[in-house]
């Protein structure tokens, strides 16, 4: 029987999240709401009740919550911004790698734990796939600490998955690189690929603050999660979701 597993984090005001992309959501009111609109007196023709609607306007950064990261957001020369992500880099063949045993404040998730960590999970990666990384950070619910202290990947772990030729890494956690490396490698290497010497389209795209990779009861799977296509910009939310037959 199907199984599907939401990975995505509920977006709520005053959630977790990276500080540097601002205050993010807020809820506004909207221009319809079930206070008022009933009294319009608009009969249900099925129950012979008032009508009512109600909806909401909301500031979101595109990097709150669980989202895709456009190399626009690290290259302001690159043409991909959200919306022309192709959606296939939030769709296809998975596996997910199980790194908590390195839970930790500001611990590096290198290389050789992936390595390890592809050898435990009984498959191998192949190239194209989508692969998600399970450090357990997502389970910090304190706002401060789970965006101070966070877990990520150092420099050698995103080359390892660049030669792997995976298409894109999502990670539960607020910033896929390492919590003390400013220089964002990680980043650097997946959506400017130019800086490597590498043509603009070959970028990996990131997905960041995923939470319930652990309960995905295989290491393979089908992912969706394609980003919402805003205009011109950084990054866009996804609905995360693992598929697994």
């Amino acid at each position: 029987m199907r199984k599907i597993i939401d990975l995505t984090m509920p977006l709520e005001e005053g959630m977790r999240g990276a500080p540097g992309h601002g205050r993010s959501p807020l809820y506004l009111s909207g221009t319809r709401n079930h206070n008022w609109y009933p009294l319009l007196n608009r009969i249900n023709p099925y129950d012979e009740k008032p009508v009512s609607i109600h909806n909401e306007q909301i500031l979101v950064c595109g990097h709150t919550g669980t989202h895709m990261d456009s190399c626009f957001h690290v290259d302001a020369q690159s043409e991909y911004t959200i919306d022309q992500i192709p959606v296939e880099y939030g769709f296809g063949d998975a596996v997910w790698l199980d790194v908590s045993h390195r839970f930790g404040s500001g611990a590096g998730i290198t290389a050789k734990d992936l390595k390890d960590a592809e050898e435990r999970s009984g498959t191998s990666i192949r190239r194209g796939d989508i692969v998600l990384v399970f450090t357990g950070w997502s389970e910090i619910q304190n706002p401060v600490r789970y965006a101070a202290e966070h877990m990520g990947l150092t420099k050698d772990a995103g080359e390892w998955l660049r030669e792997k030729g995976v298409r894109t890494v999502g990670i539960d956690t607020c910033n896929i690189d390492a919590l003390h490396d400013v220089r964002f490698p990680v980043h650097m290497n997946f959506l400017k690929p130019r800086s490597l010497g590498l043509p603009d389209h070959d970028f990996i795209a990131i997905i960041e603050n995923l939470i319930n990779i652990n309960r995905i009861p295989r290491s393979r799977f089908l992912f969706s999660g394609a980003p919402i296509p805003y205009v011109g910009q950084t990054g866009g939310q996804i609905r995360a979701l693992a598929i697994v037959d």
